[in-house]
């Protein structure tokens, strides 16, 4: 009977002791961004990426914490780190392509580093030239360095030429 007490203590304290899984991890992470602690949904999902590297939530987890990083911590280069080593860890995932989008995009509109988004942005069209988001990465390619009014003010006036009704050559 004491041996019976003491399989069942430790069955218990085993139980007790087994790490989550990586599905419970995740929403533990998602719970933590959905109240706003960061610092917790960050190190959870970390947490889960280092436990669970080949979980099918790993990619999520770090798509996530490029996401907290670039907005809600403004730490941009933090947010290319964590989205750089999802593209290259799993460069197939669904969440990937965006990553690879918002490189060039936090270089070129929160670090003003032309250089480095033409070359994020590059590396975007190599990787994913089938991609939905192909047609805005050559938007932005062609615009970088440009001012926000400057290309808002170019996109009215070429708007405002397609509106105009063609001009009718008079038959004589």
């Amino acid at each position: 009977m004491r041996f019976f007490f003491i399989l069942i203590f430790i069955s218990f304290t085993l139980v007790g002791c087994s790490k989550p899984s990586a599905e419970e991890m995740f929403n533990q992470g998602a719970d933590a961004q959905k109240a706003e602690q960061y610092d917790a949904a960050i190190a959870t999902y970390q947490e889960l990426i280092k436990a669970y590297p080949d979980s099918a939530r790993t990619p999520e987890a770090a798509y996530a914490i490029g996401t907290i990083y670039q907005n809600h911590r403004h730490s941009y280069h933090q947010a290319i780190q964590t989205y750089r080593f999802l593209v290259d860890k799993y460069p197939n995932h669904a969440t990937a392509s965006n990553a690879s989008f918002l490189i060039g995009f936090i270089y070129n509109n929160e670090l003003k580093n032309i250089d480095s988004a033409r070359i994020a942005y590059e590396d975007f069209l190599k990787r994913y030239p089938t991609n939905q988001l192909v047609q805005s990465v050559q938007f932005e390619l062609s615009n970088l360095g440009k001012d926000p009014s400057e290309i808002l003010k170019a996109q009215t006036q070429m708007a405002q030429e397609e509106m105009k009704p063609a001009k009718r050559v008079k038959k004589k």
